[in-house]
């Protein structure tokens, strides 16, 4: 995954056609190679994706492509940008650690 320079936004949508954990890596490695990507994280139980990205460089459409080259389905009509800070664990929410 790149680093990226600029603002970075957070946004969850949901991804169809997962069924295992192979599943889950394959986008998470595919969609973590977009430069502009910081973070993916996605979650089989409730189908969906989080991506902490760059939006000057990372489209939704961009997205969308990444997650069809790994054989999935996002929909980004769906998507939604969450706070700052919402992809931390507890722990981390609570000792104020990124």
């Amino acid at each position: 995954m790149s680093a990226p320079i600029g603002e970075l936004e957070l946004v969850r949508f949901p991804v169809r056609g997962m069924t295992c954990g192979s599943c889950v890596n394959r986008i998470v490695r595919t969609v973590g190679k977009v430069p502009g990507v910081a973070k993916v994280s996605v979650d089989l139980r409730h189908e969906t994706a989080t991506v902490r990205r760059e939006p000057a460089l990372v489209s939704s459409a961009t997205l969308a492509a990444a997650v069809a080259a790994a054989g999935y389905e996002a929909d980004m009509s769906a998507a939604e940008v969450l706070p700052p800070g919402s992809d931390r664990g507890l722990l981390g929410r609570l000792l104020g650690r990124p």
